[in-house]
């Protein structure tokens, strides 16, 4: 809003825009409307930006899996174990050690998301 002030003969105008810092330096222009009916001694602003927002990632999400059930309960162990070797004999030997790790966490987390919780 913007405030006419009469000192004498000159009236005074006073723009106000509330913006976060986070959008300061998007502002490019700003406009006041002093026909507009407001019935205050208030005008109407109005501002021109230049936004330039970012694309948020998504990060992936970790599940907490609960294997300490497999310390108490022994069918379930031996269920995990039996899921776990079928998975890694169904692994490829690979040359890189990074698709050997990668096939390597595969296998323990698919057999473990598929205990109970």
């Amino acid at each position: 809003m913007s405030v006419n002030l009469s000192g004498g003969e000159t009236k005074n105008q006073i723009d106000y825009i509330m913006i976060s810092k986070r959008f300061r330096n998007a502002l490019l222009a700003a406009k006041t409307y002093p026909s507009a009916d407001c019935y205050s001694d208030h005008v109407p602003v109005a501002a021109k930006f230049k936004l330039k927002l970012k694309k948020t990632r998504k990060l992936p999400i970790n599940i907490k899996l609960d294997l300490a059930i497999l310390k108490t309960n022994q069918s379930l162990r031996e269920k995990y174990q039996i899921s776990v070797q079928k998975k890694f004999e169904a692994l490829e030997e690979e040359e890189k050690i990074e698709e050997q790790w990668e096939n390597f966490k595969s296998a323990l987390t698919g057999a473990a998301s598929q205990l109970p919780r």
